[in-house]
């Protein structure tokens, strides 16, 4: 795991961020590895999803014979009067692809995100569903009361931009957003798009999601085979 500084100009200074690099990756070589972003909860930071065994779930995937990846995890406060998309999508993306050897296309990248992480990744891939080859949201905040919030977005949204992108939702029995997830996989299935959704039995907690880091990752593996986006 190494800690890099992304430079932001939305957050008027750098924006702390781990990055996850299989044990093959070595920057001498010009192979370019598909790449996982994954964003923390509210009132959590850069260190909430390696807390998550980020870095054994993934070196056992590869281990097992899974095409090894990079997984990027950026810090930073969820204010709101800043877009996080905009520092996701013209900052986090352009720093890591300029730094690390990671594919820089739709077939390359998936986001994923938790309770408020999981708001943004719907959030983000709703208003740019070119930019990522699929999302998943776990114990995600769907609505906060505002018409460009996910649940809204999910009900106007045109699905024919959402084809061909893999979505995936998770949440607990015990958590009290399973409602609200289970509502917005319900409102995307009836439009026609191809959701995923598992309800675990669990809460809104850490060790609910650590028990699914592994899942997660295979998710998005998943994806990446069926890209078929081979290392270049």
């Amino acid at each position: 795991m190494v800690l890099i500084a992304v430079p932001s100009a939305v957050y008027n200074k750098p924006v702390s961020t781990n990055v996850y690099v299989p044990p093959c990756y070595a920057a001498d070589r010009p192979a370019l590895y598909p790449v996982i972003y994954l964003l923390h909860g509210g009132n959590a930071d850069e260190t909430q999803w390696p807390d998550l065994n980020v870095q054994s779930a993934a070196d056992a995937l590869i281990s097992q014979g899974a095409a090894p990846f990079v997984v990027v995890m950026p810090g930073a406060t969820y204010y709101e009067s800043i877009d996080y998309s905009t520092f996701v999508i013209k900052e986090l993306l352009p720093t890591v692809e300029s730094q690390y050897h990671v594919q820089a296309v739709q077939s390359g990248r998936v986001i994923g995100g938790l309770s408020l992480g999981g708001y943004w990744a719907l959030k983000i891939v709703f208003t740019h569903p070119d930019l990522f080859a699929a999302v998943g949201a776990y114990s995600p905040i769907v609505s906060r009361g505002l018409p460009d919030d996910p649940l809204p977005l999910a009900r106007r949204i045109d699905v024919k931009t959402l084809q061909g992108l893999n979505i995936a939702l998770d949440v607990g029995d015990q958590d009290s957003l399973v409602y609200s997830t289970n509502t917005i996989a319900h409102i995307l299935r009836v439009r026609g798009v191809s959701v995923t959704l598992t309800n675990g039995h669990g809460g809104h907690n850490r060790p609910y999601w650590r028990a699914h880091t592994q899942d997660y990752f295979s998710f998005f593996l998943q994806t990446f085979a069926q890209e078929s986006q081979p290392l270049l």
